[in-house]
């Protein structure tokens, strides 16, 4: 039996799900470190997706160091003990209460508030270090994705699904771009447990299009190795993500009083 099985059918992007299979058996040491995974034609079709598919889901799985990527040779896992102390991490926020349905605890927003405090202070350096050594491949990549978020935010019938996979894509490029593998490896746990927030604020009222100005602001910083401005930029964005979804947490909580 293989180990690679046909995707099933969920509210994430095809390749948002094959990132998340292919992330699980690294954590779960079903995938070894320095083990070589299938040929992109037969790993495809034992995942049933598309080699395009299969394709942006290696591209995601290299920036944020978990495969790499040795041309004519494969593709390879990625893994050291900085994996496993941040599997550890996973494993303790994951057992931390999360918020639940439209209405949340007091427990699950000092929870929310705190991943957020968590956030500030590793994007923000991300993206000073970003602005420092993102290499110029990764800036036209940075702005690749923002094309494709802008016209999936300005498409007559917007897809959620796929802007929160191009905004994950994107803060996981800008912690690549720093090229420290710990804080890149922090921030995929981190952008893991705020899935559902992302999820959340951009479904809210003018998220979306005040979303996209804040990342086209920051990439413009990055990309004129602007060090302060990216810092201020990611934080703005940051800082009005959790302003909103704490305001319509608080809204919702007090409809249901």
């Amino acid at each position: 039996m293989s180990l690679f099985q046909p995707m099933r059918e969920t509210n994430r992007s095809l390749a948002g799900r094959i990132v998340d299979s292919i992330r699980d058996m690294v954590e779960r040491g079903q995938l070894k470190p320095g083990e070589r995974l299938p040929p992109e034609r037969e790993l495809a079709a034992q995942l049933g997706v598309s080699r395009t598919a299969l394709r942006e889901a290696l591209h995601t799985l290299a920036a944020l160091e978990l495969v790499e990527v040795r041309h004519g040779r494969g593709v390879f896992v990625v893994g050291d003990s900085v994996q496993a102390t941040v599997q550890r991490l996973s494993l303790a926020l994951s057992e931390q209460p999360a918020t639940a349905g439209s209405s949340a605890s007091s427990e699950a927003i000092a929870r929310l508030r705190e991943l957020f405090d968590i956030r500030r202070v590793l994007e923000g350096a991300a993206a000073e270090w970003a602005a420092q050594r993102a290499t110029s491949e990764q800036i036209a990549e940075m702005r690749t994705i923002l094309a494709s978020d802008r016209a999936a935010r300005t498409a007559e019938q917007v897809d959620s699904a796929l802007i929160s996979e191009l905004d994950g894509r994107l803060h996981a490029l800008i912690a690549a771009s720093t090229t420290n593998r710990t804080l890149m490896l922090l921030m995929a746990v981190l952008l893991d447990e705020l899935a559902q927030a992302r999820n959340r604020s951009l479904a809210l009222p003018g998220r979306i299009t005040r979303s996209l100005y804040q990342h086209e602001a920051l990439v413009s910083a990055i990309a004129t190795h602007d060090v302060a401005g990216a810092r201020a930029a990611m934080l703005e964005h940051v800082n009005d993500v959790e302003r909103t979804i704490l305001e319509h947490l608080a809204q919702d909580g007090a409809s249901n009083a």
